[in-house]
């Protein structure tokens, strides 16, 4: 646990000395997880997330928006912190990719294990406030032997401007 606040400290630290801000947002939506044991198989499984983040503008073609999420999928609950780097393809259009760090915060044999996944997707902005995200992650660091797990997250989010 410390490993993570650590983290989330100097993340913080960090994103706040960006230049400019576009602004606080909240989102929810589908989130699958895919479990891979090596020599048991895979096993996906779908539930939902809720989150916020804050968008800060670096200049007029990148952003970056780092976010906290709680993911509940059946009994695999986790809390995920994605630092998405944004390039605008277009004033609606976005490619996002960054790292992911995770946390297992509930799992019989797995609580509190710490993951670290790249992340790389869309996002669409609907109108100035509201927004639709679809990304992959990519796991690279599991405290899990042997399992593999990756997650694909849609949704839709508000931001305060």
């Amino acid at each position: 646990m410390r490993k993570l606040l650590l983290i989330i400290m100097a993340f913080m630290g960090v994103v706040f000395v960006s230049r400019a801000q576009e602004g606080f947002s909240v989102k929810a939506g589908y989130n699958s997880v895919n479990i891979d044991v090596d020599g048991f198989g895979s096993e996906s499984e779908g539930g939902l997330f809720v989150g916020a983040g804050y968008n800060f503008v670096l200049d007029d073609k990148f952003d970056i928006e780092p976010s906290l999420l709680y993911s509940f999928v059946d009994d695999l609950n986790a809390i995920y912190i994605p630092v998405m780097g944004k390039y605008k393809v277009s004033e609606k259009f976005n490619i996002q990719a960054g790292p992911q760090v995770n946390w297992i915060v509930e799992d019989g044999e797995g609580d509190g294990k710490f993951g670290i996944d790249l992340a790389a997707g869309a996002g669409f902005n609907i109108t100035e406030q509201f927004f639709a995200e679809a990304r992959y992650g990519f796991e690279i660091i599991r405290d899990i032997d042997n399992v593999n797990i990756n997650t694909f997250t849609i949704g839709l989010g508000y931001r305060f401007l």
